[in-house]
């Protein structure tokens, strides 16, 4: 597997996942789309995820749509902050892009920048690792790259 693959173990994990009082984390709803698709684009460098504000809606409407893996429902979460959503944290149920893959895989975990430094990137992980001990799943994956900054590299 290349490096950049990154895999968690939840069989040793606690259920009781940290919170922060000023954000909320919640379900995803297809009426998050177009604050996402922004949050999304913000959180990038430009070009690294998307070029515009309607590649990033596309990027959310594929996700909506299963193109990249049937979303996990109990391990996808939105976080809000003041009723908008700023960041989420976006599982499928199997990686498309490595099928020996086991487990849940993260296709994408984003923060707004308004809101980075708040702990909202560490709560949506850790309430997707907590989500998936609690569901039985023995790993959490994930892979890293281009546009992935420092502070979520040390998550």
């Amino acid at each position: 597997m290349p490096s950049d693959l990154m895999t968690l173990s939840l069989t040793a994990r606690s259920t009781t996942p940290g919170g922060i009082d000023a954000v909320e984390l919640r379900g995803i709803q297809t009426s998050d789309r177009d604050a996402l698709a922004t949050a999304y684009l913000a959180a990038y460098p430009p070009g690294v995820a998307a070029t515009s504000l309607s590649d990033a809606q596309q990027e959310m409407d594929d996700t909506f749509a299963g193109e990249f893996g049937v979303l996990r429902h109990d391990l996808t979460r939105v976080a809000t902050f003041e009723n908008r959503p700023v960041g989420a944290i976006l599982v499928v149920g199997k990686s498309i892009w490595d099928p020996r893959l086991d487990g849940p895989f993260i296709i994408d975990l984003f923060v707004h920048p308004d809101v980075r430094g708040m702990g909202v990137g560490r709560a949506l992980l850790d309430t997707a690792v907590h989500a998936g001990a609690r569901a039985g799943d023995a790993t959490l994956s994930l892979r890293v790259g281009e546009g992935t900054s420092p502070a979520a590299l040390a998550l």
